[in-house]
């Protein structure tokens, strides 16, 4: 009884012993540790009891008799990053981040995607004043400051005139006036009468000689000018509705230019003059939007 109460106290001491030491048993680094505990048959018998067991994680009493202290597992810091890499350990949680291609590259990956979407915004769209003429398609309804250049170029190669323009926000509205203004000029540059300005037909519209424009009464005021003179096809149907009304300019005195256009001759403008004075107009002798439109009545 003395040696079992003898060889129970030393199982305890073993007990104790192990509990001092840390946790978290790593196999791989267990050492083997053999206590001195005499050759006693009841000590033995005590410890076949106790063959495989582990005491406090940390001390294992196999049935040799040997006991196997476990290593520690050291902590998380000091786990090693590399993958079952010969006794060395695990280094720490954090550096699990850069091995095996993992945590690390999908850390950095998930900040750069962060980081890019935070930088990128949508595109502003465009306001009316932000398009040059080209940008787009013009056709009925749209606004801008590329319809208030193409009209500008309609008003040169006379297919408008500038007091038919109408504006929406400051810029030329492309209304169907101005798609008639288009389509006229599609009829006399050969192209397809949509009455839309697409690429072709500006481009067509910026290089266009006027004296091929087939100019409608209306489109600008005609006047005689001994330093320049009025000319085209408005001027010839000027000259056909003075007729009408009353007024003809001697025939003799018309001049035609040798592309079949009419000059606006100073004997035209005496004829204007006048119609309007007979019909109570400012008399100028000029062929403004006034006596225009009273011409036509007369005709009707």
């Amino acid at each position: 009884m003395k040696n079992s109460a003898k060889n129970k106290i030393k199982a305890l001491l073993l007990s104790a012993t192990s509990a001092l030491l840390p946790t978290h048993a790593q196999a791989e680094e267990a050492t083997t540790f053999m206590p001195d505990l005499g050759n006693n048959d009841d000590f033995f018998g005590e410890t076949r009891r106790s063959w495989g067991k582990v005491f406090k994680n940390v001390a294992k009493l196999d049935k040799n008799g040997d006991v196997k202290y476990i290593a520690s597992h050291r902590s998380h810091m000091s786990h090693r990053s590399g993958g079952g890499g010969g006794g060395y350990g695990h280094r720490s949680h954090y550096s699990h981040y850069s091995s095996y291609g993992g945590g690390s590259s999908h850390y950095s990956s998930s900040s750069s995607s962060r980081s890019s979407s935070s930088s990128y915004s949508k595109p502003k769209p465009k306001s009316a004043g932000d398009y040059s003429i080209g940008d787009r398609t013009l056709k009925t309804g749209i606004h801008g400051s590329d319809v208030t250049a193409l009209t500008g170029y309609l008003a040169t190669g006379l297919y408008i005139n500038h007091s038919w323009i109408k504006e929406k926000e400051g810029y030329s509205l492309y209304d169907a006036t101005i798609a008639s203004a288009v389509k006229h000029f599609q009829k006399d540059a050969g192209l397809a009468q949509t009455g839309i300005a697409d690429q072709t037909t500006i481009d067509k519209l910026k290089s266009w000689d006027n004296s091929k424009t087939t100019v409608i009464l209306g489109t600008r005021e005609l006047s005689y000018s001994e330093t320049s003179t009025d000319k085209g096809t408005d001027v010839t149907e000027l000259v056909k509705l003075l007729t009408k009304a009353g007024f003809p300019p001697n025939p003799k005195k018309i001049v035609m230019t040798s592309d079949g256009r009419t000059e606006f001759t100073k004997d035209i403008a005496t004829a204007v003059r006048f119609f309007q004075a007979y019909n109570n107009l400012r008399v100028t002798g000029r062929a403004d939007d006034a006596t225009i439109k009273a011409l036509k009545a007369k005709a009707q």
